[in-house]
């Protein structure tokens, strides 16, 4: 089969990619960072640190040179970088096993996790053309990194896409080194995030449900349940898929600030990879291949450098399911197109059908909605809610994860109640920067004290939020052919607001995944008929109470979106 034919649709995405890869790689033999896939470290020279999760390039371009059909086929050129690579990896590996990936001896699970795989998926493709030292150095780094990932866990939240990544990268130094060990802990990683896993399908990410880091955590579960078939593996999964399928959009984006961490990002490679198992992943594969060519779910043409490999290498692993000459999917069957209530209460997370419209709204996120054109497969409403600084600086919103919130639905009516809350946007200047950094070289260096660290950066940027006395009501009526959202809100610290909005698109919490660029937000407009006081409100009107309703009508076949 030819890996180039027009009918393969990840191919040419990575090939092309090739030429940015290898220049984003030190490549020159005598520099004291060669190998080295951190372009910002080593030829920039702007951080003061190489980051361990640019070696996961390992990955695509050991696929580029083992794959007959590449131009990069069996170069000796390639290889020669290869190598130089993994001794890079080896060489900023901690004694202890770990890696760096947000500051210095940080010794983070995800870097030691998500670089294990794809450094070990890249080894077994090269291995027996790689010099027998470079061979056996990378063998010692992984056997560390393995028994590292043995004697630790992910603390400071639980996120199953780390775990899973933890879980497969064992797999693969099991497969390398025919270590029982690692084995045995990849298997109480799957079974901690299936311990985890909702009844309602939903992988746990940060205490929520969200679709986007879904698709991505379920890519290392499939590549596990390949390696080693488990029933139980795969019964998840479909369970996964099941829930997952619900939030991809008529216009091909998925989830959003609606969901748990507010991701659009779809990872292709679980579904292409389960395809001839699941009724359910061939119809994910096959309803979200063009979005893939689009870029309607946020992908590789939209992420930044920090997602950059890791969706690289996901089309890698699409691209040779896809490929697979076994390949035999099963007949596409998704979700029900019953119009009506889909609703998932411990997710918070609602769809509500109609023959004109999709409307998706998350109550855990204080009534976030997204409205779908069903006729012209496009977003016509979008609403964040309320966001507004407060004196001094800081900022207060009425969106942020709160699954105590008082909650009505029904396929007519959704109702949330709650309150604003204080939120923190922080981010560095230099002096907190030197005092990080002071940390991070004097007692951070204790292992103790850096996962201290960690736990403290999390708490401050994604947990951290302080209820405000500004009551917020949101009605959202659902009717055969009009959305209608009216809201009420009252409270005497409006009084601390010096500026409030109401904004289709916001998010609250620090998480570099989310806000990627996808297509649908050029057509998200403030509605041309209303005022602005739907958008920039006045807090003293808020404080003695005031009422908001903005309406989204189908009144004709190409839709309408009035005050």
């Amino acid at each position: 089969m030819d890996a180039r034919a027009p009918t393969h649709p990840y191919w040419a995405a990575i090939v092309d990619q090739a030429p940015r890869v290898l220049g984003l790689m030190d490549r020159e033999a005598l520099s004291p960072t060669s190998g080295c896939g951190d372009r910002t470290y080593w030829a920039w020279k702007f951080t003061d640190f190489p980051g361990a999760r640019f070696q996961e390039s390992l990955c695509v371009l050991s696929f580029l040179y083992s794959t007959p059909g590449s131009e990069y086929f069996k170069n000796p050129n390639l290889l020669t970088w290869i190598g130089r690579g993994m001794e890079y990896w080896c060489k900023i590996q901690y004694k202890d096993g770990s890696f760096d990936e947000a500051y210095p001896f940080e010794r983070s699970l995800a870097a030691t996790a998500f670089t294990g795989f794809y450094v070990g998926e890249g080894f077994r493709m090269v291995q027996d053309d790689l010099p027998d030292a470079t061979r056996a150095r990378v063998k010692v780094a992984l056997r560390r990194a393995g028994d590292w990932l043995v004697g630790h866990d992910e603390h400071h939240g639980f996120l199953s896409n780390h775990l899973a990544a933890a879980a497969a990268a064992l797999m693969n130094m099991h497969l390398i080194t025919r270590d029982p060990r690692y084995l045995e802990r990849c298997q109480y990683f799957v079974n901690k995030i299936l311990s985890h896993q909702s009844p309602e399908g939903w992988y746990d990410e940060y205490g929520g449900a969200d679709p986007g880091y879904q698709t991505h955590g379920t890519f290392y579960l499939a590549r596990i349940h390949q390696l080693r078939p488990e029933p139980r593996l795969l019964e998840s999964i479909e369970r996964s898929m099941r829930f997952l399928a619900n939030f991809i959009h008529v216009d091909g984006s998925l989830g959003g600030e609606y969901t748990s961490r507010n991701t659009q990002t779809y990872y292709p490679a679980a579904f292409e990879m389960l395809q001839s198992s699941l009724p359910i992943a061939s119809w994910i594969a096959e309803r979200m291949r063009p979005a893939v060519a689009s870029a309607s779910a946020a992908g590789l043409r939209s992420v930044d450098a920090y997602n950059y490999y890791p969706f690289l290498n996901n089309l890698v692993f699409a691209h040779q399911a896809f490929s697979d000459a076994d390949r035999d999917p099963k007949p596409p069957e998704g979700p029900s197109e019953a119009e009506g209530l889909t609703w998932f209460p411990a997710a918070g997370l609602a769809r509500v059908r109609t023959a004109r419209y999709d409307a998706y709204v998350g109550t855990r996120k204080g009534g976030v909605v997204k409205v779908f054109d069903r006729q012209k497969g496009a977003l016509v409403y979008n609403d964040c809610g309320y966001i507004g600084r407060l004196e001094g600086g800081g900022f207060c919103s009425s969106q942020y994860e709160d699954g105590e919130r008082k909650v009505s639905v029904t396929p007519e009516v959704i109702e949330v109640e709650g309150a604003f809350a204080a939120i923190s946007k922080p981010v560095m200047n230099p002096l907190k920067f030197m005092a990080f950094r002071a940390f991070n070289l004097t007692a951070g260096q204790v292992p103790a004290l850096a996962f201290w660290m960690k736990n403290l950066l999390v708490k401050t940027l994604i947990y951290r939020k302080k209820p405000l006395s500004i009551a917020f009501k949101r009605r959202i009526e659902l009717g055969a052919s009009s959305v209608r959202v009216t809201d009420n809100l009252e409270g005497p610290d409006a009084s601390k607001v010096v500026e409030l909005r109401w904004e289709p698109v916001f998010t609250t919490i620090h998480m570099g995944s989310s806000r990627y660029f996808v297509p649908n937000e050029l057509e998200v407009a403030f509605p041309e008929s209303a005022s602005d006081e739907a958008h920039a409100l006045d807090p003293r009107r808020v404080a003695a109470g005031v009422r908001l309703e903005r309406n989204v009508t189908f009144s004709s076949p190409e839709g309408e979106v009035v005050e």
